[in-house]
């Protein structure tokens, strides 16, 4: 994974990812996305999966760790613009059901 974008719109941070999105990226991701949810002016990160291309058990597993981090601050995490490629697998494995999905 290249390195994650970050803008905050509102009470709204979004986290921008590219590329492959694997345990590698694992250290990387939390830099960027654990902040967001010690903001007091956040309310809910988004996802931003436009441009991802891959993602391993391992990236799943992060987003579900972030989720529980955000739950435990009342914060909500959405996961937007899943490629063609990675909303089937998320629909598999019930994330549509853990995150809501645009």
């Amino acid at each position: 994974m290249s390195n994650p974008t970050i803008k905050v719109q509102g009470t709204t941070g979004i986290l921008s990812l590219s590329g492959r999105f694997t345990s590698e990226s694992h250290a990387g991701f939390k830099a960027v996305a654990y902040p967001l949810v010690e903001d007091p002016a956040v309310s809910t990160i988004c996802i931003d999966l436009a441009t991802v291309s891959y993602m391993d058990s391992s990236s799943l597993g992060t987003l579900l760790l972030l989720r529980e981090k955000a739950n435990a601050k009342g914060k909500k995490i959405t996961l937007r613009n899943p490629n063609p490629t990675l909303l089937p697998i998320l629909k598999m494995i019930r994330f549509d059901k853990l995150f809501e999905t645009s």
